[in-house]
């Protein structure tokens, strides 16, 4: 279904991956990123192309109600009657839709759409204006829901029998044409009905492309159990961050977080139980840093956090003031209290270049709290400050 939606929103669908390429993120990151986005891809233009022929279905239907009172007073019963049949074709494809047997829903919308369009050209003339109405359905339901090997010859056998048309009423002239002033009537309101149509369902496409992107973007930018940036997000905002912190000439440091002995989490109260400590722990990192820090879920039970306009020393006071409120806590999990604590390394990041090189000084000075007992704060050595 990826492959059936325009270019235009086949652009948009793909901008996370445009935001991966361009961040420094490891390639099993991205590959993983894009593998759990084309499922969700494929099901956003698959579900939107199904729900926009559901609303089709409703919309034809109303425009063929008001088609009936529209004919009757203008005194053509061949058309009120194609109408009723062409309102009971539509009510069997929402039916059919429901039930998703869609390949008979689209082929009984096909039928409607090139009888009701073929007909009534015969009848009231190619003036009449319902040949707009075999245009107006079968491009969009032909780009959109077929792969585009297929939708290229299928529009251009659309022209042709178009061409067809059109000479066909040329020659036959109207079967049954209405005076001048109810087939002006007839061709206006079929006009302002294409119009009203074309619209809908652009603006349709558009909602749900923004809301596509919307989802998209969340997904590649935010990790799912704890709501905090991932990595990607983490990347892009510290760029910026690491920018201005150039321009200005103030600090910048790394404040690297790991929950202790979290494996025995999991293997003791099982990893629901983890997920929840996490998710507890990811708000209390949250309350503890200010507006401006950009904190991470960096993978599994750490968490990162950039610290602008603060030094080796402030970001040391920051991370002892929640690794006391974590140790303080306690976490009750099926009935059962747990008490958590957390190692901290910090490390000073010397330029917009020394992102990775300050995340490794951190996951050693986070090293060494572990080797020296856990539920503490560390700095990396080559960048301490005096206390």
């Amino acid at each position: 279904m990826w492959s059936r939606v325009p270019a235009v929103t086949r652009w948009v669908y793909r901008l996370p991956a445009i935001v991966l390429k361009n961040l420094p993120v490891a390639a099993d990151t991205v590959h993983m990123v894009e593998k759990a986005l084309t499922p969700l891809r494929r099901r956003l233009s698959g579900a939107a192309y199904w729900i926009m022929l559901k609303r089709v279905t409703v919309v034809a239907g109303g425009i063929n109600v008001a088609w009936v009172l529209l004919y009757a007073l203008l005194g053509s019963l061949p058309l009120v009657l194609l109408s009723l049949v062409s309102i009971a074709f539509y009510a069997a494809s929402r039916w059919l839709l429901e039930r998703r047997r869609n390949l008979l829903a689209v082929t009984l919308i096909w039928t409607e759409t090139i009888c009701h369009a073929v007909v009534g050209s015969l009848l009231l003339g190619w003036d009449s204006g319902f040949h707009y109405f075999l245009m107006m359905l079968s491009i969009p339901l032909l780009v959109i829901g077929t792969p585009p090997r297929r939708a290229l010859p299928l529009t251009g056998a659309v022209l042709v029998a178009y061409g067809a048309l059109y000479a066909l009423c040329a020659w036959l002239g109207p079967l049954r044409p209405l005076p001048p002033l109810q087939a002006g009537i007839a061709m206006w309101v079929n006009i302002v009905l294409v119009f009203v149509m074309f619209y809908a369902m652009a603006a349709y496409y558009r909602v749900r492309v923004v809301d596509a992107e919307r989802r998209l973007f969340q997904m590649a930018t935010v990790d799912p159990l704890t709501g905090l940036a991932n990595r990607t997000q983490f990347y892009a905002r510290a760029a910026a961050e690491l920018g201005r912190m150039q321009r200005s000439g103030e600090p910048i440091a790394l404040v690297l977080a790991d929950v202790d002995f979290f494996k025995r989490i999991n293997d003791e109260f099982g990893h629901d139980a983890g997920d929840k400590v996490l998710v507890r722990l990811a708000t209390m990192l949250s309350d503890g840093l200010r507006d401006c820090d950009v904190l991470a879920r960096w993978g599994g039970e750490e968490f990162l956090a950039l610290l602008p306009a603060c030094d080796g020393r402030g970001a040391h006071e920051v991370a002892e003031r929640i690794r006391q409120a974590v140790a303080a806590v306690q976490i009750e999990i099926g009935g059962r209290v747990l008490n958590v604590t957390m190692s901290f390394g910090i490390a000073e990041v010397d330029g917009d270049h020394d992102l990775l090189t300050a995340t490794t000084r951190a996951d050693r000075a986070l090293y060494r709290s572990k080797n020296e007992g856990r539920n503490r704060v560390t700095v990396d050595a080559t960048r301490a400050v005096a206390a």
